[in-house]
């Protein structure tokens, strides 16, 4: 159900490439903002467990094709008896391939390695991650993305996410960011500001 989602959005961004300016903005950011990830543990009767937190993620062009991407982020679960602290951090490879003068075909493969801990409990999750997608310029001063992503992973069974991301374009440095990705036991909504260089 979310792969239909991802490339419908990926197929309504396209319309839009001939109205937009004339090239994508730089590769080469730093992030950071507030986030909420939902929970959904999938069985009938149990709770869905809402994390708030915040992080920083960035990006380095490498080439005109390659770049190097990363992030941390971190928040925190209240509603049970004890806290449940959450970390993750998440590097990688990607590669962008122009296929309009104002947007890019993006792949990227990485590894995120997560940490739970409350009171005498911690576990740690590590999987890979690839996505591939579609980021354009819609207008002079709006920017989105659309991705399918894929983790699996010794610690996980496998979970097909999709990601519909914006930036609002302030001026050549800055920029507002919204995120939210959703899958088939987590979602996680993003605000942020991005400085680009």
């Amino acid at each position: 159900m979310k792969k239909p989602l991802a490339a419908a959005l990926l197929l309504a961004c396209l319309p839009f490439a001939a109205s937009a300016r004339d090239s994508l903005g730089s590769f080469t950011y730093v992030e950071g903002g507030v986030q909420r990830v939902s929970v959904d543990f999938g069985t009938p009767g149990s709770d869905t467990l809402d994390f708030n937190g915040a992080g920083v993620r960035g990006a380095i062009e490498l080439s005109d094709n390659f770049y190097v991407y990363g992030g941390y982020a971190w928040a925190r679960n209240g509603d049970l008896v004890e806290d449940i602290d959450a970390r993750q951090t998440q590097a990688g490879l990607g590669y962008r391939h122009t296929i309009f003068d104002n947007a890019d075909l993006i792949a990227e493969a990485g590894f995120q390695h997560t940490q739970l801990d409350a009171t005498g409990y911690r576990d740690n999750l590590d999987a890979a991650r690839v996505s591939v997608g579609l980021r354009g310029a819609l207008s002079n001063n709006f920017e989105g993305w659309v991705k399918a992503s894929y983790v699996d992973g010794s610690d996980y069974d496998g979970e097909f996410s999709g990601t519909l991301g914006a930036q609002f374009i302030i001026n050549e440095t800055w920029g507002v960011v919204g995120e939210i990705e959703a899958g088939d036991l987590t979602s996680q909504y993003l605000i942020g500001v991005r400085a680009s260089f």
